[in-house]
């Protein structure tokens, strides 16, 4: 469909499946909390199950999923994390065979990151995370996919970021 959640898409199998295997993974991720997270980050450790990511999550994984499924290329498709946070959410994306780069302008986050990449593995693809700002620390044409999860509407002026997005992601990303 077109992005639009309903309730009732909490209710489908295929949703069911999903979310499973992200609570799996953030279950993962959480059991190596203490050695990465500091008390500096503030967001809540639990993602998943607040506010709308119950639909986010599932939604991307189901697309990045389809993507790499789909994906001819022999190497790891490069997917940028916008605004990423300290979550499990790349770490189950890397999972799919990719390679992510978080990408956030937030130091601790970045910092916190970096420890997780140490201690939490990936089964295929890697995790990597950069500190940003206004220009995206990626070359142009870099990314075959950009996401971003509930930040966007937070960026003042985010036409500029919506710029830098175009400016990372290859043609056709």
């Amino acid at each position: 469909r077109g992005g639009l959640a309903r309730r009732s898409d909490l209710e489908t199998p295929a949703w069911k499946e999903i979310f499973e295997r992200l609570e799996a993974r953030q279950a993962t991720f959480l059991a190596q909390e203490t050695r990465f997270r500091s008390p500096e980050y503030r967001w809540p450790r639990d993602p998943l199950h607040t506010w709308s990511r119950v639909w986010e999550y599932p939604y991307v994984f189901s697309h990045l999923e389809e993507f790499r499924s789909t994906s001819r290329d022999a190497r790891a498709p490069r997917v940028g994390d916008l605004g990423s946070g300290v979550t499990f959410f790349p770490f189950a994306v890397a999972d799919l065979g990719v390679d992510v780069v978080c990408l956030d302008n937030d130091p601790v986050c970045v910092r916190n990151l970096t420890a997780a990449i140490r201690a939490v593995p990936t089964t295929a693809g890697c995790v990597d995370a950069r500190l940003s700002d206004s220009r995206l620390p990626l070359d142009s044409g870099e990314a075959d996919v950009v996401y971003s999860i509930s930040v966007i509407e937070h960026v003042p002026e985010f036409e500029s970021l919506i710029e830098e997005v175009r400016r990372v992601l290859r043609p056709g990303g």
